[in-house]
């Protein structure tokens, strides 16, 4: 288990990608099947990957810390900050959804259904964390432009803005952070067909829309939480 942590710490497995099959992993790691088995159960107890029924296990970025308050680096942030995150990932997410759908295989575009199936469900259980699901999804695709340069620089900037997003949307008292969610989910879905059929101008297209939009919604929900406070 340690070493398998380590090389998803180090970013040979990052976040959103799936894992080799368990057989590639006892040939990788020189162990039996059963050593794997037993640590591929212990990884899921802690939360670090989610295995998907008939697809294979994904790694997940690290479970936030028990108190749920906050004390990570998201917490310290502002609407502010999320915006100019925002700003400097657009360029990033729009080519990247691009690329995507030139270059994307079929386990690739798997991992991207799954994702986009967690944040569906996610919506409808309020036990569940979108947020996580949410970062999978773009970190898919990142996985599958096959450049681990924009695959690391997404990983970094998603797992800050979107967290932060999430713990700001909880404060709105309003049922705007709801209607927020279902229309991210709507924009997910459209560039989610996109990179299915292929077709890169629409996956560009679909993405910019988004990224523009959920700085429109990030705005928004700073307008409606300094009103709340004042």
């Amino acid at each position: 288990m340690s070493r398998l942590l380590e090389r998803m710490d180090n970013g040979i497995y990052p976040a959103g990608s799936q894992l080799p099959t368990e057989p590639a992993l006892s040939a990788e790691f020189e162990v039996s099947r059963t050593v794997i088995r037993e640590a591929l159960s212990r990884l899921k107890a802690h939360q670090r990957i989610q295995t998907r029924h008939g697809i294979g296990s994904f790694v997940s970025l690290p479970p936030r810390s028990e108190s749920g308050s906050g004390h990570g680096p998201s917490a310290r942030l502002t609407l502010l900050d999320v915006l100019a995150m925002q700003e400097a990932r657009t360029g990033l997410e729009v080519e990247a959804a691009a690329m995507a759908a030139q270059r994307r295989n079929d386990r690739e575009l798997l991992a991207i259904e799954a994702a986009m199936r967690e944040i569906r469900t996610a919506m409808k259980d309020p036990r569940m964390d979108i947020t996580t699901a949410d970062i999978e999804f773009h970190l898919a695709i990142a996985a599958a432009t096959g450049n681990d340069y924009i695959r690391e620089m997404q990983q970094r900037l998603s797992s800050l803005s979107i967290p932060c997003i999430r713990q700001h949307l909880d404060r709105s008292k309003s049922h705007s952070s709801q209607a927020f969610l279902a229309q991210a989910v709507d924009e997910h879905q459209s560039v989610l067909d996109a990179i299915r059929n292929r077709d890169d101008a629409a996956a560009r297209k679909y993405m910019r829309q988004h990224m523009k939009n959920a700085e429109q919604r990030t705005l928004l929900l700073r307008t409606e939480l300094e009103q709340q406070s004042s």
